[in-house]
């Protein structure tokens, strides 16, 4: 799929390196080494940045209160303990004594009304609509229901009867070695036949922060990674945080316009939230292990609802979805006739002392992934990737042409310049190689555009480059389909959403759709022998990695878990039957099958009650699979955007043309401005060597730690007792005995002199 390249001024960064006993320290040419406080320091504690923590007095919590609850559970870490009216629970932590409680607490006071008091003591809040179609919420202390409750050896089960919303449902609370697992089956649930169930929370306070009490803050998945802090009086919002787990289904959203002047927020790429009451004393990384697929993240900062913090994941048994009700496209917003079917399940895995922040999260995370088989070590180099644009369809008043930008056989001199200039270590990405260009072309892939070169070229291409011990993957994807293109049918493969409209959007002046599952699924088995046919080895698959939508095609229907299961047989066909996969953006159960990850969120979305961006994300693939930042010649702030690089243990990349881009002015490509590789190889080394300065010392090792020493520093510790110490500000700092340059770096070893 054609990506869209952040339109920016670009900085050209001219870097030396120094280097000194045992640790390496790097800066680039700019601003003097001392400044004023000012502007400069107060952006280095926005959101886009991490802030320090605060010191603060080590939590010392009230003597716990039991009345009420009864013993469900024990292990050698915890104790469980349930309320057998609201089924809120208390967890306690047998080491440090601390308590979890998923609700409030009977002897406090707070700023809650009746209706809010029953909503958060209740373990279940549904939202439901009643025979006149009116939209209700319910707990279960909102009619006192009463719950049946079953002891088991590791915890309980409870039988739930709604008695307003007339729902029923059995909850299940399981005591695990370092937590819990809430879960509700789905053949467990019960409806009316006047009212229906739309969504479910379970347990959303668990964890809950009343305004600035506790020292300590909430985590979000939203790009990299954000913290939203516990504040009182700070920063203001009017609606919560919500974000579907892998982005919005488009089976059940409107139709997109014109996407070229939007920019979306951050995806969810994982389905994880959590909470720290303490830095480095007490919190939980949360983790939706079934429902994701109509799942949302949650969180509510104080002041918006409420002054309680809280963070959840709720799940949608029926979309709202527009229904047009005449060709003019009039209509009226409805809810699913029929409920979606799924399980739902959440495991809470606490944390205590050091691992009590977000590094522990994400380090829990990691080692989850690892245990379930998501993610598995590939090999990792401290690199660069360089992307090739090969061509670009342009339209014309009769008929189509075709820019060629870069020959295939362009590729190997350009690989033999840098190696002359010492970059050793790099991997090239072809794309707009198809007949026709970058865009108009898909789901087609063959034959090759003719004005790049023979097969024989290709061949040739990559024979030299095999040589030259340099992978090249070829651009692909396996969702996105362009009116007009060949090889699909405008009726019989396209997506449909449940409103029966094809699920298309604008972009750059084109109509695109989304191929069916089974369709994009036939389509990648006959590729995989044409790839082969013409020597290639590597694929670079778009959109696929991300795309996650329900096809509501009649006869051919695909709900959006089939297909998460269908791409990720592609990912698989395409990678035992052609070789290395690439995957852009991907979610979480692409991991799998990937070797490399491109394009990786280096930011947050920035809405108003986030506090800081942490590269969670970052922490959880490092070690495992490398992992590359958007184009570098398109930072609007190169000399930050390349220390954050290695602040994040990311690799750079580069947008590459033989020809100027200027050629592309009335292409969908327009927007690529500055890409030529003579103009753009001195950066490529320079950056180039800044990595091999830092991050090749660290090369498959996983990051252990990141502290925030003062605003605008960053020391980020490595499973190889490296150091690596980023200096965003304009003055010298100083730590493990090294003065760090402003605007610089340093590399300090375990045995360094603090």
């Amino acid at each position: 799929m054609y990506k869209k390249w952040l339109l920016a001024l670009v900085l050209l960064v001219v870097l030396f390196h120094a280097s000194a006993e045992g640790m390496t320290a790097s800066k680039a040419e700019s601003p003097p080494v001392q400044q004023e406080k000012g502007m400069e320091d107060i952006k280095y504690t926005s959101v886009q940045f991490t802030s320090p923590e605060r010191d603060a007095q080590k939590i010392v919590q009230a003597a716990p209160s039991f009345d009420g609850y009864k013993k469900a559970a024990e292990n050698n870490g915890y104790v469980l303990y349930v309320d057998e009216k609201s089924l809120a629970l208390k967890i306690q932590d047998k080491k440090s004594g601390y308590v979890w409680n998923s609700g409030l607490e009977d002897n406090r006071e707070y700023r809650l009304n009746k209706t809010w008091r029953d909503l958060a003591q209740s373990a279940i809040t549904v939202t439901y609509t009643d025979r006149k179609g009116k939209l209700r919420t319910e707990g279960i202390l909102t009619n006192k229901t009463k719950p049946k409750i079953k002891m088991k050896g590791n915890g309980f089960s409870a039988s739930v009867n709604l008695l307003q919303a007339k729902i029923s449902l059995e909850l299940e609370v399981e005591l695990k070695e370092d937590g819990i697992e809430v879960s509700i089956p789905n053949e467990k649930i019960k409806e009316s036949k006047r009212t229906k169930l739309i969504s479910l929370k379970l347990y959303p306070f668990l964890g809950s922060v009343n305004e600035n009490e506790i020292d300590g803050y909430m985590f979000i998945p939203d790009g990299s990674g954000a913290l939203i802090r516990y504040q009182k009086g700070g920063k203001k919002a009017d609606a919560p945080f919500s974000a579907a787990i892998y982005g919005s289904d488009q089976g059940f959203q409107r139709n997109r316009g014109n996407q070229e002047d939007i920019i979306p927020v951050q995806q969810i790429k994982m389905p994880v939230f959590g909470a720290v009451h303490g830095v480095k004393e007490n919190g939980f990384v949360a983790v939706v292990e079934k429902g994701y697929e109509h799942g949302e993240i949650l969180a509510y900062p104080a002041g918006v609802s409420t002054d309680i913090n809280w963070v959840t994941a709720q799940f949608h048994y029926r979309h709202e979805y527009y229904q047009p009700t005449s060709k003019k496209m009039n209509g009226i917003n409805v809810y699913q006739k029929d409920k979606n079917s799924f399980d739902v399940k959440v495991r809470y895995m606490f944390l205590s002392g050091p691992q009590a922040d977000y590094v522990g999260m994400a380090k829990r995370y990691q080692r989850y992934l690892i245990d379930s088989g998501d993610l598995k070590r590939k090999q990792d180099s401290a690199d660069v990737r360089l992307e090739f644009l090969g061509s670009e369809g342009k339209k014309g008043l009769l008929w189509d042409s075709t820019i060629p930008m870069t020959k295939v056989e362009d590729l190997p001199g350009y690989v033999e310049e840098l190696k002359e200039n010492g970059v050793d270590d790099m991997f090239l990405v072809y794309k707009g190689w198809s007949k026709g260009g970058l865009t108009g072309t898909l789901p087609a892939k063959f034959p090759f555009e003719r004005k790049l070169g023979s097969k024989d070229d290709v061949k040739n291409t990559i024979s030299k480059l095999e040589k030259a011990k340099v992978p090249i993957y070829f651009y692909t994807d396996y969702t996105i389909a362009y009116q007009g293109a060949r090889k699909f049918s405008g009726t019989k493969d396209v997506a449909k959403k449940i409103s029966s409209e094809t699920i298309s959007f604008q972009e750059k002046g084109k109509t695109a759709f989304y191929l069916s599952p089974s369709k994009s699924l036939s389509m990648a088995k006959k590729d995989s022998n044409e790839y082969k046919d013409y020597g290639m080895s590597n694929l670079a698959v778009d959109s696929s990695g991300y795309t996650l939508f329900s096809d509501f095609s009649k006869g051919n229907q695909s709900p959006r878990a089939n297909t998460m299961k269908t791409y990720n047989d592609i990912f698989g066909i395409l990678s035992k039957k052609v070789g290395g996969l690439s995957l852009y953006e991907p979610n979480v159960y692409a991991f799998g099958e990937m070797e490399r990850y491109l394009d990786i969120p280096m930011y947050s979305s920035n809405y108003v009650f986030e506090t800081d961006t942490v590269p969670f994300l970052q922490i959880v693939l490092k070690g495992y699979v490398p992992y590359y930042a958007p184009f570098s010649n398109f930072f609007s702030d190169s000399e930050n955007e390349v220390l954050r690089l290695i602040d994040y243990g990311a690799y750079p990349s580069f947008l590459l043309t033989s020809e100027p881009p200027h050629l592309l002015a009335k292409t969908p490509s327009r927007d690529v401005y500055t890409a030529e590789f003579r103009i753009w190889k001195d950066n490529i080394i320079e950056q180039y060597k800044i990595v091999k300065d830092t991050l090749a010392h660290v090369e498959g090792e996983e990051i252990t730690g990141r502290q925030i020493p003062e605003a605008g520093i960053s020391e980020v510790t490595y499973s190889n007792g490296k150091t690596i110490i980023v200096n965003y500000t304009g003055k010298i700092y100083r730590s493990h005995g090294i003065d760090v340059p402003a605007k610089g770096f340093a590399v300090a070893d375990r045995g360094d002199k603090e």
